[in-house]
């Protein structure tokens, strides 16, 4: 796929997962990074520090934003991301959308579908129900627009290893040269 450093970069979720790999995107130099949750605030304990490192960086949060869909263009390889859609009928435009997997709501299928102009607009929640037994892995058919995070196998004490193993897929799929930053727990960040 290609993602470049200045290419929109879409996270879903601001949990331990979405977090961690927005800061480390951020710290690899990606400039266009934004992170939409449906809460109105980031829970406390360690990952205010990590919102904050990541705000540091020049990461965009827009808190209290439900994502319902992700929407695709066709393309000759089949379809590709295009960007988000939100709630608030609002669309952000991105090169790839990373989901963390707890970002998913049990209400945003029926509401997705209600909203959906097109074949290609496809709710959350169909991206939250896939395999439960992999860790990070692109989804399939979207041409590697779309990354799925399941925390379902990973222990709290790894979980700070996640973004810098986003980061390292993406610039090996781009033929990037990668930075290697050693792991850090989540308090040290």
């Amino acid at each position: 796929m290609g993602v470049s450093t200045s290419d929109y970069i879409v996270i879903v979720g601001a949990g331990a997962f979405g977090l961690s790999v927005a800061l480390h995107l951020s710290l690899r130099g990606y400039t266009n990074v934004s992170v939409f949750t449906k809460d109105d605030y980031i829970p406390f304990g360690d990952l205010t520090n990590v919102y904050r490192a990541a705000q540091d960086a020049g990461v965009r949060f827009f808190l209290g934003q439900q994502v319902d869909q992700i929407a695709y263009v066709s393309t000759l390889a089949g379809k590709k991301n295009a960007g988000i859609r939100t709630r608030n009928a609002g669309f952000y435009p991105s090169s790839l959308v990373i989901i963390d997997a707890g970002a998913g709501d049990t209400g945003t299928s029926e509401i997705g579908q209600s909203h959906a102009p097109d074949s290609l607009a496809i709710p959350l929640s169909c991206y939250t129900n896939t395999n439960p037994n992999s860790f990070v892995e692109y989804v399939p058919h979207t041409s590697s627009s779309v990354i799925l995070l399941s925390g379902n196998l990973v222990q709290k004490s790894k979980m700070s290893l996640v973004g810098p193993l986003v980061v390292d897929l993406l610039e090996a799929t781009s033929g990037q040269q990668t930075a290697a930053i050693p792991p850090q727990p989540l308090s040290r960040l």
